[in-house]
């Protein structure tokens, strides 16, 4: 599982093994246009989530400057 820690509104955000980093994106992104201040902590419970953790790194150049690893 991914963990996102928000900054602004102490909200956390889940993201399972399942889930596509499409997915975990796309609610990062509504989640910032509720908190346009956050900044975000990260990390992976399970191999495969410190893998996809990897991946939002190299792919989310949009919330680049919102996701820091935990």
């Amino acid at each position: 599982m991914l963990i996102f820690h928000c900054s602004d509104c102490n909200e956390t955000i889940n993201g399972g093994d399942y889930e596509s980093a499409d997915q975990i994106f796309a609610r990062l992104e509504e989640h910032v246009k509720k908190c346009p201040e956050a900044t975000f902590t990260f990390d992976g419970t399970t191999d495969v989530a410190r893998q996809r953790a990897d991946n939002l790194r190299s792919v989310s150049k949009r919330l680049a400057d919102k996701l820091r690893p935990h």
